[in-house]
């Protein structure tokens, strides 16, 4: 084949330029109103420039920036590797226990403030006939130490904890990401 004229001059219509690129027509119409397939002023058939567009849409599909440099397949590549090294620590520091699945740590804690809520709300049907007829400083004294005792409680934190708290419905503890 022989080209006889400048080739960023040649033109193709809109349906030749949609199947050398593998696309649809009304895909072309779309880079066309982005202004990444250029159309031919002078051309009233509604021809598009082949050579600036086909550049123009490999830029754009390749990620590349408006000052024509593509991303560095490389950089990506590192970013990648990175992702799934920090996903494997993560794995590895839940197998031996240091970290926890953000839905455990909300079972077990959620759990311990309930129960906690359901000890304090207790206190004033306990405590009441003992503290009935106490001096003000007796009723103090014991109304500190109870709610100490409960506090006490939540200290008192066990690993045991996490690593006995079933997960809830629906979660998968060996997700991919």
């Amino acid at each position: 084949m022989k080209i006889s004229k400048d080739l960023k001059s040649l033109t193709a219509t809109q349906k030749e330029m949609s199947k050398a690129l593998g696309l649809t027509s009304a895909r072309i119409n779309q880079l066309i109103d982005e202004g990444v397939v250029t159309r031919d002023p002078k051309d009233s058939r509604g021809g598009v420039f082949v050579v600036e567009s086909i550049k123009n849409y490999y830029s754009q599909r390749g990620g590349g920036s408006p000052d024509g440099n593509a991303p560095d397949l490389n950089e990506e590549r590192a970013r990648h590797e990175k992702a799934k090294r920090e996903i494997a620590e993560l794995k590895l520091a839940e197998l031996q226990g240091s970290v926890y699945p953000a839905k455990t740590v909300e079972l077990v804690m959620t759990e311990m403030a309930s129960n906690l809520r359901t000890q304090l709300l207790g206190l004033p049907a306990k405590l009441a006939p003992i503290l009935e007829g106490q001096k003000k400083e007796e009723i103090y004294t014991t109304l500190t130490k109870e709610i100490e005792e409960k506090l006490s409680e939540l200290s008192s934190y066990s690993p045991d904890l996490f690593m006995n708290a079933e997960p809830a419905e629906g979660v998968d503890s060996d997700e991919e990401c």
